[in-house]
């Protein structure tokens, strides 16, 4: 997640105590689950968590639901910053920091490139899903039993959600996915033309026009309006200009009632259903010059965070339902940016992007998921300054292997399989 780095202190099952730097607001952890150890990045006091209906303020360690794993509580997962730990520990990356090595402000850096790719990105896991949320009371309940995925790019292969946090100028937006063997543009952004196709902007503006806002769970997913610094009664274009605050991108199908295609949704938030997840591309135009807040980012993430609480402990986040950072500025006025995958365990990439700090000289990026090569791989790969063009409404098969092509600067691979090391029990 994308908030002020802190350090987060909870008490573990063993009575550890740890302290972890994340990337999310600052909550104490003070609700427990049947006496064990609570969603690890748990709201502040008030709110009532619950496990299949029993609520988490006390209790015996046998109070835990025999159901519920301990796995989804491993203290790694998915939170900690793996830019923190020295990268020459691990074999994927000695060749190009060996010599290059930095350490700034808490975190490694190594070398610029061109393109990052992570391949075996096939994972097996259990999240805790979100089944139920009270405005009045501030309790929020999970299932009873986790919910479990697998495959090549799981849990990417559920919807996902773009998040984008300003300073930044998105000039255009396009997600694709294979339709035989090219890629069609079912959801597009155009800033120049002020004109969208398939999806639409939110934000965590909930009671500003659309949405809700509440004591515990605080404002909820809305409509926004051109500039991301409000809410809105009704769907708006992103303006075409440097936006300095943080908005979502999601499709423009709403959700079906209840549980239905988009899980537990928070009652009376705005809710869209996410894009498919799994083997997609998506084509990036952008400049983040030196502005407001000073540390922007894009990131994919699982569509389920923001239905609930995007920032807090009453979503699948903590637990480890996928997100991952494709173009992050650590550090604020920082002009590096790096990847990250927020998974159990979290792995990230110390070679850098550099940030298009010139508002007139905006880059394009693409970045692909896709199942079947390489046991699932992902990349994120510069494009170079921008030439103009508008994306495409269908790329061809040439041109999507054109963008998969290895890129010919310098580009750092990572085995997401070597970094995750044997499953946690």
């Amino acid at each position: 997640m994308k908030a002020t780095i802190f350090s987060l202190v909870f008490t573990a099952l063993t009575g550890i105590v740890s302290g972890l730097a994340i990337k999310r607001d600052d909550f104490p952890l003070d609700v427990s689950i049947g006496g064990g150890i609570a969603p690890i990045n748990a709201p502040a006091t008030g709110l009532n968590i619950s496990v299949g209906g029993a609520i988490g303020n006390g209790g015996s360690p046998n109070d835990l639901p025999p159901n519920i794993t301990r796995r989804s509580y491993q203290p790694q997962a998915p939170y900690a910053d793996p830019h923190t730990i020295n990268p020459l520990n691990f074999v994927d990356s000695g060749e190009l920091c060996e010599g290059h090595l930095t350490y700034e402000d808490g975190d490694y850096y190594c070398q610029k490139i061109d393109q990052v790719i992570y391949t075996n990105v096939a994972h097996t896991g259990e999240y805790q899903e979100v089944e139920y949320m009270n405005e009045e009371t501030g309790e929020c309940r999970f299932a009873a039993v986790n919910r479990t995925f697998a495959g090549e790019m799981a849990p990417f292969n559920e919807p996902v959600t773009l998040i984008f946090r300003g300073p930044i100028h998105l000039k255009q937006l396009a997600i694709y996915h294979p339709t035989g063997s090219s890629y069609t543009r079912n959801h597009h952004y155009h800033a120049a033309s002020q004109s969208t196709s398939g999806l639409t902007f939110l934000g965590n503006r909930g009671g500003e026009g659309s949405g809700v806002v509440g004591d515990f769970f605080g404002a909820s997913l809305s409509y926004i309006n051109p500039t991301a610094s409000g809410g809105s009664s009704s769907p708006q274009v992103l303006a075409n200009e440097v936006i300095t605050n943080e908005f979502l991108v999601y499709t423009d199908q709403d959700c079906d009632s209840g549980s239905g295609s988009c899980g537990y949704v928070r009652p009376n938030a705005v809710a869209k259903k996410g894009f498919p997840g799994g083997t997609f591309m998506v084509l990036l135009e952008f400049s983040m010059p030196h502005t407001g807040g000073d540390k922007p980012a894009i990131w994919l993430e699982n569509a389920r965070v923001p239905y609930t609480q995007q920032y807090g402990g009453c979503s699948c986040w903590t637990s480890g339902c996928g997100e991952f950072d494709i173009f992050e500025i650590l550090h604020e006025g920082y002009e590096r940016a790096e990847t990250t995958f927020h998974l159990d365990v979290p792995a990230g990439d110390p070679n850098w992007f550099p940030r298009p700090t010139d508002r007139n000289a905006p880059i394009k990026v693409a970045v692909w998921f896709d199942g079947p090569v390489n046991g699932g791989t992902a990349s994120v790969k510069m494009l170079g300054t921008s030439d103009g063009k508008e994306f495409g409404r269908v790329l061809s098969e040439g041109e999507v292997r054109e963008f998969k092509k290895r890129s010919e600067g310098l580009v750092s691979e990572i085995d997401y399989a070597r970094r995750r090391g044997p499953v946690p029990v």
